[in-house]
């Protein structure tokens, strides 16, 4: 009876789980972190403990100083902890190498001091959020067609796609005037954006692609410059100035003009010479 009560006394005095969310980037390390807040150096010969997630999959395991030998093969070479930290109580993890198929897992730690009364500890409980970067989106603007476009592509999750655009005033268009297609790559699971909007000349036009997980927005602007000639089918040609060529040419007349008459005058002039020499001469 006596024993029950000890072990009913144990269970009620271990600290609760403490409750964690973090967010790793595909491919990139994340820590997971715990603390046993240890009041006293803790003798790491006499210590057990080890990192599961929901499946119950070992992802991390140290007893009396040996690490993983019952590591689950999906986490091989993938986790690391902090040993010179444990006798202080960290008993935190660096899991490397992030894939989607870690997304919204949540791992636990467990801990078991030996000694006289083996002390067991739940202590610490994390959920992992899973996300990657949306490269600056490549904006676009076709003159002809009178519309920009707006891509990107290799993020995840799902993200959310707005235009702004600014001509007499800032206003982000709504959800009709866009026409957005986002597309799920089958074998990454990472995402494709495309997104279009029509435009006027004079305006400035912004596409903003915000992810919800790192609630973080890339965004890209361009310029819609007024147009300045058109080629005989209509197409603008964009950077094309105009030049009026007619004061060109009038020009180059006038010169071989003046050329030509500068030679008749000459050979006219020598062949008076040669007829008169005489009177050149007087």
């Amino acid at each position: 009876m006596a024993i029950l009560i000890l072990i009913s006394i144990l269970l009620l005095s271990a600290p609760a789980a403490s409750e964690n969310e973090v967010t790793g980037i595909i491919g990139e390390s994340v820590l997971l972190s715990c603390d046993l807040k240890s009041s006293t150096a803790i003798d790491t010969a006499r210590l057990r403990f080890h990192w599961q997630d929901e499946s119950e999959r070992v992802l991390y395991s140290f007893e009396k100083g040996e690490e993983n030998q019952h590591q689950d093969s999906l986490y091989t070479n993938r986790t690391k902890a902090f040993r010179s930290e444990m006798s202080s109580g960290n008993m935190s993890i660096k899991l490397s190498q992030v894939t989607l198929e870690d997304k919204e897992n949540v791992y636990r730690a467990f801990a078991t001091l030996f000694g006289e009364n083996d002390k067991h500890n739940h202590p610490c409980r994390t959920t992992l959020l899973v996300a990657a970067r949306f490269p600056t989106p490549s904006v676009t603007v076709n003159k002809t067609n009178m519309n920009s476009t707006c891509s990107t592509q290799r993020g995840y999750p799902q993200p959310m796609v707005t235009w702004t655009i600014q001509d007499r005033g800032n206003r982000t268009l709504d959800p009709w005037e866009v026409q957005t297609n986002i597309t799920l790559d089958s074998e990454s699971g990472l995402y494709s954006v495309w997104s279009q909007v029509n435009i006027t000349e004079n305006q400035t036009v912004t596409c903003h692609i915000f992810n919800p997980v790192l609630r973080e927005t890339v965004s890209n602007t361009t310029i819609v410059s007024p147009s300045i000639n058109t080629d005989p089918a209509g197409d603008v040609q964009e950077g094309f100035t105009p030049i009026n060529i007619t004061p060109i040419i009038i020009t180059i007349v006038i010169i071989l003009v003046l050329i030509l008459f500068s030679i008749g005058g000459y050979f006219v002039d020598k062949k008076r010479k040669l007829q008169f020499p005489m009177f050149y001469f007087l």
